[in-house]
Formats: C-alpha cells, sequence, structure tokens
C-alpha cells in the first residue's frame, strides 16, 4: 500500500475517531445538562417538601398518621426523585470515565497511526533512494554506471562547448581478469574489480567523473585537463595504482590495463561520438600490448 493510499486510510480512521470523541463530547454536554436542570427542579421541590415539613408538630403527626396525604405523597415523590438523581448521577459518571477512556484510547491510537505514517513515509523515501542509487551506480563497485556516466558526459560537453572548454575521455579495460575468473572462479574476479575500482577512484582528481561502464571496462571524463599531456599523466597514473608496490598484489597473475583516450572538440562533439573514439582509441592500446595508452587521434 503506498503513502497515498496509507494516509488516506489513517485519515479516515482518525477522522471517524474524531467524530465518535465530538459525538461523545456532546452525549456528555446533554446530560450535564439534564442533570443541570433536573437538579434544579429537585431544589425547587425540596424546598417545597421542606415547607411542609416545618408545619407545626401536630401536622407532622398527622401527615404520618395518614392524616395530610398530600403531604405524604411529596415525600414519596421526594425519595423517588433522589433516587433518580443519584442513578442519574452513577450514568453521568460512567459515561465520564468511558468517554476519558475513549478519548485516551483515541489520542494513543492518533499517536500510533502518526509514527507509522512517519515510519512508512521514511521507508518509501529510502526506498527510493536505494532505487535511484541503483539505476544510477554499479551494484559491484558502488561506481556511477554508463548510463549516468552518459547523462553526465552529455551535459559537461554541453557546458565545454559553451564556454569553449575541454573535455577528456578515458576509457581503460582492465586485463587479466579472464585468468582471474578461469583460475579462481567469479568471486575471485569481482573483488579484483571492486579492489581496481578503490584504486582508480583514490587517483581520480576532484571533479572526475570515474564510472563502471562494462564488466571489465571503466570509463573516466575530466573537463579540467587543458592538453593531452595532463590525459596522459593521468592514464599513467591509473595504470601505475594496478601494480603499485606499496599495496597488495591485485592478484597471482599479471593484471594491466588498456586505455584509450579522446579530447573535445578535437575528436568527437557529442557523447556518443567521445565514447566510441576512446574506445578506438582502447582497442589500438590493447593491440599495441599489455599497459598501454593510445590517443584516438593518433589510433585513427
Amino acid at each position: 500500500m503506498g503513502i497515498p493510499n496509507r494516509l488516506r486510510y489513517s485519515t479516515a480512521v482518525l477522522s471517524a475517531f474524531a467524530a465518535l470523541i465530538v459525538a461523545g463530547a456532546l452525549t456528555l454536554a446533554s446530560e450535564r445538562a439534564y442533570v443541570t436542570a433536573d437538579l434544579r427542579v429537585d431544589q425547587s421541590i425540596t424546598a417545597m417538601t421542606n415547607g411542609v415539613a416545618e408545619q407545626p408538630s401536630t401536622t407532622a403527626q398527622q401527615a404520618s398518621n395518614g392524616g395530610n396525604p398530600a403531604a405524604a405523597r411529596e415525600r414519596d415523590a421526594l425519595a423517588k426523585l433522589k433516587d433518580a438523581r443519584a442513578a442519574s448521577r452513577r450514568q453521568l459518571e460512567t459515561t465520564e470515565r468511558a468517554v476519558l477512556a475513549f478519548a485516551a484510547i483515541a489520542a494513543a491510537f492518533a499517536a500510533l497511526s502518526a509514527a507509522i505514517v512517519v515510519r512508512a513515509a521514511r521507508t518509501e523515501r529510502s526506498l527510493r533512494d536505494h532505487i535511484a542509487g541503483c539505476t544510477n551506480h554499479d551494484g559491484l563497485t558502488a561506481l556511477p554506471n554508463e548510463r549516468f556516466f552518459g547523462e553526465w558526459l552529455t551535459y559537461a560537453i554541453a557546458h565545454a562547448r559553451r564556454e569553449r572548454g575541454h573535455v577528456g575521455v578515458l576509457f581503460i579495460d582492465v586485463n587479466g581478469c579472464a585468468a582471474v575468473t578461469e583460475c579462481h572462479g567469479e568471486a575471485d574476479r569481482d573483488t579484483l574489480l571492486i579492489e581496481v575500482a578503490r584504486r582508480f577512484r583514490a587517483v581520480s582528481r576532484e571533479g572526475d567523473m570515474l564510472a563502471r561502464v562494462g564488466p571489465t571496462a571503466f570509463a573516466l571524463a575530466t573537463t579540467n585537463a587543458q592538453e593531452g599531456r595532463e590525459l596522459a599523466l593521468l592514464a599513467q597514473r591509473l595504470r601505475d595504482q594496478l601494480n603499485e608496490s606499496s599495496q597488495p598484489p591485485l592478484a597471482d597473475t599479471p593484471i594491466g590495463a588498456s586505455i584509450g583516450i579522446a579530447y573535445f572538440p578535437e575528436d568527437a562533439n557529442d557523447c556518443a561520438g567521445m565514447m566510441a573514439a576512446a574506445n578506438v582509441a582502447m582497442y589500438a592500446a590493447r593491440k599495441a600490448g599489455r599497459n598501454h595508452v593510445a590517443f584516438n587521434a593518433l589510433a585513427a
């Protein structure tokens, strides 16, 4: 049940409880008004009866002997009225306790319903964020995925076009993953790729976009490079990370990277063209051997 349905359900339940509380309050008010009016009548009758009771003793004696039937009837009526008043007060007290208990239950239910709705809203928001994260990020390495990378690159190229700037794209294919899979299985290959992503991220510069764009392929886009030499140095740092002597070996088989570089606006003028140009350069680097870098202009 979605949030709108939950809100409608909770609102309906709370409205019903509120209506019952209002009805109970109105009933209680009516009961109080009835008892108040009745007590006023009781006071009037009591005053009249007291007047009869204050008559001379002979009259009272006659009344006790049945000589004054009117006074006897008034006393009987007073006794019955007092019994009725007592019953009415007991009913009023019972009604008050019931209304107070019901109000407490309704308040507790309202607080519980509000807590459920708030928790459901948080859960759904967290779920939406998780889905958005799954849509935009790679499930294994937690890097942006190819779709998100394409959107970012499209925006970066549009901005560079307006500002007469440059955008560089490095297409990185990690070599040696197939051997790890054959020797140790896919789990070890996945562990390898997670560590590769961590090391690539460590040398990526602020403002760079690093993404996983294939089973063993990564891409890095940067808007800071003013010339091809900067991109070549960045590619060199990425390659060095795969065999950094200060860190444990990635695998018991050689791991390298073939990196192709494309440059906007020299090599292409849109996202698809830039990715294609970098991919062509990567294949040229692969043909040259493990751990090579190639520019698209030279590859062509």
